[in-house]
């Protein structure tokens, strides 16, 4: 169980990684489109359908896994922390479960419609220049398919009580730290 959970984490990490290239790698394109525009008058083709249907689905969808991981999704604990260990930990368990579910769901159908793009090639025309974004379509489910698994894994842990089980983000510090 340790071993399938270090395999997410290094998965999770480098889709996290991605994401952030990307981020890096949008900010670079639109400062390049800028001066292009403004100083040589010629500004880069494309760069909309580029920064919005790859950069940004990229560090939307990849990262998802690790932010799970780190417990770092919006929660609202107002009522909750103030019940049993036990309730809260059904809770967590029932959480997971749901998004386990309802995120293998979105996997499906987002593999669905990424194959629909794919087939009719979908693309983007931005000052009489063609982008490909089919590509795109298939983000989605590379990166709901990452978070569906790290969900199972915690649902697995809640299940059998493992030790490794889910880290907080605290603990991601902690060893970033040490």
């Amino acid at each position: 169980m340790k071993k399938l959970g270090d395999i997410l984490a290094a998965v999770a990490a480098a889709y996290a990684v991605i994401g952030a290239v990307a981020i890096a790698l949008m900010m670079l394109h639109i400062t390049a489109d800028v001066i292009g525009k403004f100083v040589f008058n010629r500004p880069l083709p494309g760069t909309i359908p580029i920064v919005s249907q790859f950069y940004m689905v990229i560090a939307t969808f990849l990262p998802l896994a690790m932010v799970e991981r780190a417990n770092g999704h919006i929660s609202v604990e107002i009522i909750v922390t103030h019940f049993p260990k036990r309730v809260q930990d059904f809770i967590a368990m029932l959480a997971s479960a749901l998004g386990t579910i309802i995120f293998a769901l979105l996997t499906w159908r987002a593999l669905i419609e990424a194959g629909r793009k794919y087939d009719v090639g979908t693309f983007s025309y931005e000052n009489g220049h063609k982008v490909l974004t089919w590509p795109t379509y298939y983000i989605v489910p590379i990166g709901t398919a990452l978070l569906t698994l790290v969900l199972f894994y915690k649902l697995a842990c809640y299940f059998t009580g493992h030790s490794d089980g889910p880290e907080t983000g605290d603990d991601l510090a902690t060893k970033g730290a040490a």
